[in-house]
């Protein structure tokens, strides 16, 4: 009898030992599950301050987010990408950084283009083009419709009916400070959009059906060495542009009321550059 009431005891004791452990793990987990939601709140929180203020991307558990994308918070993404469209066929060269204008008093700002035309009439003038194509004075909108996806043309639209707002990494590469005049020619090239008809290093091949090769003109070669074999040639049709064709066809725009004279010149440092 009295070795049953010692294991009694045991018993209970072991049964009380277990107990204080089971409370003991109980605590430490709801401490640590405390802590992990602080954390959680904390991460939240920082997270939404960053969307909010468009800072660098934050990372969470549910991945990274972008600059641009913070930057972007709260527009379309078709918005968003018409904004890179437009910096990609460098709309901002003869339209302006959002289309503000002041480049050339002869090309509209598009600031109030998105209210004052309807999506169907801004297609038809980014398709066919708009302006005096026979003035060489006079910059015109080239055909962009052989070389524009049509839904490239949608993003474009939708960037202008939201009235052009600011996209981070949407603007226009400037010119490093101190670049030699092909390296400034080459930025150019791109930011100006040459490289859109005439191809990285004017290997062309953009096709433009109205002309007679069916294709806009290389600017490296024999052919084009033969017809422009001087630095003042290539300067000239950059300045005057060139229509050869019947529409629709791509045109190559007069540059001469758009570009700075220093500007030509670093152009035709890098297309001389292809020899």
């Amino acid at each position: 009898m009295h070795g049953e009431g010692r294991g009694v005891v045991a018993g209970i004791a072991i049964t009380l030992g277990a107990g204080a452990l089971f409370l003991g793990l109980l605590v430490l987990f709801l401490g640590l599950l405390d802590d992990v939601g602080s954390s959680t709140v904390a991460t939240v929180t920082t997270t939404v301050a960053a969307r909010a203020t468009g800072a660098p991307g934050v990372t969470t558990t549910a991945g990274t987010e972008t600059a641009a994308t913070a930057a972007a918070a709260g527009l379309p993404p078709e918005v968003v990408s018409g904004a890179y469209t437009y910096r990609s066929f460098a709309c901002g060269a003869c339209h302006g950084q959002n289309g503000r204008g002041d480049v050339n008093p002869a090309i509209p700002p598009l600031t109030g283009a998105g209210k004052e035309f309807t999506a169907a009439q801004l297609r038809r003038i980014i398709d066919k083009g708009a302006g005096v194509v026979d003035d060489p004075h006079a910059p015109f909108m080239p055909v962009w419709g052989p070389v524009i996806s049509d839904t490239q043309v949608d993003q474009l639209i939708a960037y202008i009916k939201a009235g052009l707002p600011d996209v981070r990494g949407a603007e226009r590469e400037q010119v490093p400070a101190g670049a030699s005049p092909v390296v400034a020619g080459a930025t150019l090239y791109e930011s100006y959009g040459c490289i859109n008809c005439h191809g990285p290093n004017g290997l062309g091949g953009v096709p433009n059906p109205g002309s007679e090769d069916q294709a806009v003109p290389p600017l490296s070669g024999s052919d084009f060495r033969s017809e422009f074999d001087t630095p003042d040639k290539i300067k000239e049709v950059i300045v005057g542009g060139s229509v050869i064709g019947k529409p629709p066809i791509v045109a190559m725009p007069h540059w001469g009321g758009v570009l700075t004279d220093e500007q030509v010149a670093d152009l035709v440092a890098y297309i001389d550059s292809f020899k």
